[in-house]
């Protein structure tokens, strides 16, 4: 005989099982986020280790003395040197915006270095302002906007040593970058 006082059990509702299955994937990604902030190098690090990557692949033997060492380093003088002051503009027909891009551009060399840099980029200075165009060029709004310029000034920094053969430039500053998309 069955009996009256018998309750069904209930079943979860399917509105239940998405929001408990929205929670665990949500938790998921911010776990995977906070892991990978904290395995993602800084822009020093990257800046070091691309300096490190140039100098093994000429054969050299890396030593400390990375753009940031040369800075704190005790009686390290150096001097700056205009490497291009020009102005851009680039039409993108995917967004039918323009960008134009009017910038003045520095170079940090070493003072003992100076002559010695002076020489190379007297005859190099038509490849080094192209690889500097084209880095402008290929540079997207967002790497314009960022406050420190860091990948744009990498770029040109191991760009400009890589076409002088050896790491001369220790440091790349803009003077001017303004930027306006239409």
């Amino acid at each position: 005989m069955p009996q009256e006082n018998e309750t069904p059990t209930k079943k979860p509702s399917s509105l239940f099982r998405l929001i408990k299955a929205l929670g665990i994937v949500s938790a998921l990604v911010v776990v995977e986020m906070v892991g990978a902030s904290m395995l993602i190098p800084s822009a020093e690090e990257t800046e070091q280790l691309a300096s490190e990557l140039v100098q093994a692949a000429k054969g050299e033997e890396i030593t400390s003395t990375d753009v940031e060492t040369a800075k704190v380093e005790k009686g390290v003088v150096t001097k700056e040197v205009e490497l291009l002051t020009d102005n851009i503009t680039r039409f993108n027909p995917d967004t039918d915006m323009t960008l134009n891009v009017q910038f003045s551009i520095y170079g940090v060399v070493l003072a003992d270095e100076e002559a010695e840099f002076l020489l190379e980029y007297a005859t190099n200075s038509n490849r080094i302002h192209e690889q500097i165009m084209l880095t402008i060029h290929a540079a997207e709004s967002a790497d314009l906007a960022n406050a420190g310029l860091g990948l744009i000034k990498r770029q040109i920094l191991e760009k400009t040593n890589r076409t002088l053969g050896r790491p001369m430039l220790r440091e790349v500053v803009f003077t001017k970058l303004n930027f306006v998309e239409r």
